[in-house]
């Protein structure tokens, strides 16, 4: 397998993660509902070609789509409809967030193309 097709899986597990999400968690007029699936579609969006060029770039941002995609069972399968479920959630999500951001700032910031 060529490394730089790594973004085909990223994509099939970001819109797996997203449809699994969007099932568990089916609230259609909150804004919640919409925030729960950025990660997911900020995984889709920036899993293509140009951003998986070398892999410097691709250890980079699988580990935050490991990282991102590996918490997506557990809101599927961990939380438990208490009080408190809404405080692991919101955690859980700013976590997935926390991590595809730090990879983009790492590739912004400290990231030197040579090409």
């Amino acid at each position: 397998m060529n490394y730089k097709k790594m973004y085909y899986p990223v994509k099939a597990l970001a819109v797996l993660s997203l449809v699994a999400v969007a099932i568990k968690y089916w609230m259609p007029t909150e804004i919640g509902f919409a925030f729960m699936l950025l990660p997911y579609l900020l995984l889709y969006f920036l899993a293509n070609a140009k951003n998986y060029k070398n892999k410097r770039l691709i250890f980079i941002r699988i580990i935050a789509a490991l990282c991102t995609i590996t918490l997506a069972p557990v809101l599927v399968f961990g939380i438990e409809p208490d009080p408190q479920a809404g405080i692991g959630i919101m955690f859980l999500l700013i976590m997935q967030l926390a991590a595809i951001s730090a990879s983009e700032f790492i590739i912004l910031f400290f990231y030197v193309d040579n090409d």
